[in-house]
């Protein structure tokens, strides 16, 4: 009985510790934010409505978005910054979506894996 109590309290740590590399905002049409999920990553990958895009941090479409057609989209709305940092200058809805580093690779210490971190971005009319 006791390693049963032992495996649940395992589980529910794991399953805590694996939420917790996603996290969300709500943001106002109009409001701006500092997106740190990228520091000291090679580009910043989003998922909006509009598609996948990806911003690199070197070469020639530095800070700006690019959709898997090799395409740059309007990133007159953002800011890069040094350290991987992005400021979103001012949300519209066409910026909801989830945010991440890329690559984004799982975490792992020692044998054990965690889900890498992902920011959910949400746009509300209110």
């Amino acid at each position: 009985m006791c390693h049963v109590a032992t495996l649940i309290v395992f589980f529910l740590a794991a399953t805590h510790l694996a939420d917790g590399s996603i996290s969300s905002v709500k943001l106002k049409p109009g409001k701006s934010f500092l997106l740190r999920d990228a520091e000291n990553a090679t580009a910043l990958a989003r998922k909006v409505k509009a598609g996948n895009q990806k911003m690199t941090f070197q070469g020639p479409k530095k800070g700006k978005w690019v959709n898997d057609k090799g395409q740059v989209v309007d990133s007159s709305n953002f800011e890069l910054f040094a350290n991987g940092s992005v400021l979103l200058k001012s949300a519209s809805l066409a910026d909801a979506g989830t945010y991440q580093k890329d690559p984004n690779p799982m975490i792992r210490i020692g044998d054990i894996a965690y889900a890498p971190p992902i920011l959910i971005l949400q746009v509300v009319k209110k």
